[in-house]
């Protein structure tokens, strides 16, 4: 794994501790993710010689719990043909391509080329478990259309029709594509035009199967990130629920409605791995508002905690659920563990938190008064979070939370819908806070830049008691470490 080589590196004031970011230069988008004999990749766009976007690569990293990372040679580097933009990655297990050449199963990668004129798609393959690849010769394997935006195809086999499915961002929709072998591909059918946000570019599409919590039952969610036209402005990723029957995707929701899957401001270009043993996603913890602009050196750019996903029925409603991967391995200190907290109007709760890497959950047994703070105090910085019963939202003000200077869409108060908030979970890196209440229902993803590292957790009751219970406060140990 990545190493604190000579106690600086993987140290820097801006760096995570519990999320995944390149030793050094930009990243964004992830990639090509695939698991095999025991390995997560992460593929990821990169580029290895600015902290700016650029001509794009492939980064690789890897990682057998989704938690500690090594990182590998960039896997794929720009041609003739363009740069290297998003796609996905799969296992080639009956050799459909006949791209295989060794004992191990074959991995194949279908990536965008982007070159001046237009957006291609094109294929690579590895016969080495990921470790080097070689571009199809016939490349690109689907040619473009006549569309400006053709581009991050994201494939899976479909056992149903005994192919592989492409879906592919086209601008305003996404379009199908099938093939027996991942060399040729059809036409199949297009979706989006009338569904959903159009406030910006449709880009990383995901078809994916997820089972409906407490039954038998599953259905397909389309996943499409967007850009801009995020609810809290900028870039972020919607979701549609339907049925594919091989060749075409059928929504269940109302045309008019939007799904948000994160209603942060820094949660975007989320896909699930390939192969898998469950369904998990990650997403890109930035947004195309000041991407470029971040204050952290000598890389840019994170990764989100992994998530796994399912739906549940949320009145007549089947509603997207992240529940993030089980950090307790990494647990060093607990602060608190009580079985009750209640919280008067007039005493806070304080604690103080030595650590940049904290998580907090607990349950919410009963709130009497309007409202209910988080905050995270420091001598002259401070987050606030509230959970506004009234208004029936959930908000992060990060307008004194750190380093705001770089972009001003960075000095923000978001705001989240939630209806009843009964459990929670907070998970705070160095730059980030991620939150899951009702057991992953409603998310919001943040960044901070905090210029302190010493803060007081402080939670409040407004106009009204608040009782907490199974609550847990605890520091987690750094992932570089």
């Amino acid at each position: 794994m990545l190493k604190n080589r000579g106690g600086k590196m993987y140290d820097e004031q801006f760096r995570p501790q519990l999320h995944f970011s390149p030793k050094e230069k930009w990243m964004n988008d992830p990639n090509g993710m695939v698991y095999y004999k025991g390995e997560y990749h992460l593929f990821y766009q990169y580029y290895p010689h600015d902290t700016v976007w650029g001509p794009m690569h492939w980064g690789h990293a890897i990682s057998k719990d989704l938690i500690h990372w090594e990182e590998l040679p960039v896997a794929l580097y720009p041609d003739e043909l363009g740069q290297i933009f998003s796609g996905s990655a799969v296992i080639d297990q009956q050799n459909t391509s006949g791209l295989k050449t060794t004992d191990e199963d074959v991995m194949v990668a279908i990536f965008t080329h982007h070159g001046e004129d237009h957006e291609k798609q094109s294929i690579a393959y590895s016969n080495d478990k990921g470790r080097t690849w070689t571009k199809y010769k016939g490349n690109p394997v689907i040619d473009n259309p006549g569309l400006k935006d053709f581009r991050d195809p994201k494939v899976f086999w479909h056992e149903d029709s005994q192919k592989w499915i492409m879906s592919l961002a086209c601008g305003d929709h996404i379009q199908f594509y099938a093939s027996p072998n991942l060399l040729e591909w059809d036409y199949l059918s297009e979706f989006g035009r009338d569904y959903g946000n159009h406030g910006g570019v449709w880009e990383c599409p995901d078809l994916i199967q997820l089972a409906v919590e407490g039954t038998n039952e599953t259905k397909w969610v389309l996943i499409v990130s967007v850009n801009p036209g995020g609810p809290n402005g900028g870039s972020a990723v919607q979701y549609f629920v339907g049925d594919f029957n091989g060749t075409t995707f059928t929504c269940l929701d109302d045309m008019n409605r939007v799904k948000w899957a994160d209603y942060g401001r820094d949660f975007y270009a989320a896909v699930s791995w390939s192969h898998s043993t469950e369904p998990i996603w990650i997403g890109w913890m930035n947004n195309w508002q000041y991407a470029n602009t971040v204050p952290t050196h000598p890389g840019r750019g994170a990764m989100s905690i992994p998530r796994k996903l399912y739906l549940r029925k949320k009145n007549e409603n089947l509603v997207l659920v992240q529940v993030p991967i089980d950090l307790k391995s990494l647990q060093k200190n607990t602060h608190l563990a009580t079985a009750t907290l209640p919280i008067k109007p007039d005493q806070p709760f304080q604690m103080q938190l030595h650590d940049s890497q904290v998580m907090i959950e607990a349950k919410l047994e009963k709130i009497a008064g309007s409202s209910f703070a988080f905050t995270l105090k420091g001598e002259h910085e401070r987050i606030e979070m509230v959970f506004d019963r009234e208004k029936r939202e959930f908000s992060i003000d990060r307008t004194n939370s750190g380093q705001l200077s770089f972009s001003e869409h960075f000095s923000t108060v978001d705001i989240m819908p939630i209806e009843t908030v009964e459990d929670f979970m907070i998970i705070l890196d160095r730059t980030s806070i991620e939150v899951f209440f009702n057991q992953g229902e409603h998310v919001m993803t943040e960044l901070i830049f905090p210029t302190e590292r010493a803060f007081t957790l402080e939670l409040e009751a407004i106009n009204g008691e608040v009782h907490l219970s199974d609550m847990l406060i605890c520091s987690l140990e750094s992932i570089w470490k």
